[in-house]
């Protein structure tokens, strides 16, 4: 069983030496962090004043916290968090610094939290598959590791379309079964496992909603740069979205027919295309 770890905020009025000046800890939530932050006089010390981050395990010393500061002056380096996978492997904590940063918009940003984003979301959407439908999961997915990582580059690349019909269809039938729960066996709302799951499904699917991929957001300035009449001529057209109810495997493996057969329309020369996915 993993111990339980609390990510709270910290706040230093010169960032190099946290015992000068003003130190504020154990801060829980984002905005009074930034509102202590904006407090600081910064003609007093003249120094660098900063928000930082620490995860405290359950049951170990606090010595044993892994601390970093996130935003210094003005500017927030999130590149260097590929070194600190303590934090970057911790939901809340990659939550905290994504709010932290997104309530900062005046701030330079150096990097991006996006691919930890991406790989969080394609886990919890892989759970919520597990979880509706253990038997069935089991028995498609052979590498679960391979299977969030699939995910994660479809969720990255903007290729989301098979996890908003999976999602969207898991959400139609927990409702029907929330139903029968409700009307038919008297279980509470909040008892019913169709209602929660319905629910996760939904919480999911605002996610993907919000996500913003890079990759799509470069693919789409490129279009820009091609635009004629108001009409982006280089984006893909979308396609038809289909209805009914469909697991992840199988929309993954639907994925990778449409991947191979355009690898068969038009080969590489003197190479074939084939997909390195396994499913």
């Amino acid at each position: 069983m993993e111990k339980r770890t609390v990510v709270t905020l910290t706040v230093t009025e010169c960032g190099e030496f946290h015992n000068f000046g003003e130190y504020h800890e154990d801060i829980a939530g984002v905005e009074e962090a930034i509102a202590i932050f904006n407090r600081i006089p910064p003609e007093r010390m003249n120094a660098i004043p900063s928000i930082g981050i620490n995860i405290h395990t359950e049951g170990t010393q606090n010595y044993e916290d892994t601390q970093m500061d996130i935003v210094s002056g003005r500017v927030a380096d999130l590149e260097i968090l590929d070194y600190v996978p303590d934090i970057t492997d911790n939901p809340k904590a990659v939550e905290v610094i994504a709010e932290l940063i997104d309530k900062l918009p005046d701030i330079e940003v150096r990097g991006s939290l996006e691919k930890w984003q991406a790989a969080f979301l394609a886990a919890e959407i892989d759970q919520l598959s597990y979880d509706y439908d253990t038997i069935q999961y089991n028995h498609t997915v052979e590498d679960r590791e391979a299977q969030i990582a699939n995910i994660t580059e479809d969720i990255r690349n903007g290729n989301t379309g098979y996890l908003n019909d999976f999602l969207n269809a898991l959400i139609s039938d927990s409702i029907r079964e929330g139903m029968t729960d409700i009307f038919g066996k008297g279980t509470e709302l909040d008892d019913s496992e169709g209602v929660q799951t319905a629910r996760k499904a939904k919480e999911l699917l605002d996610k993907l909603a919000e996500y913003k991929p890079l990759a799509k957001i470069e693919e789409l300035e490129e279009c820009n740069y091609n635009m004629i009449d108001n009409v982006l001529n280089n984006e893909k057209p979308k396609e038809e979205k289909q209805t009914g109810r469909i697991s992840i495997k199988e929309k993954l493996a639907e994925k990778k027919a449409v991947v191979e057969q355009r690898g068969k329309e038009v080969p590489e020369k003197g190479t074939e295309k084939k997909s390195e996915r396994e499913m």
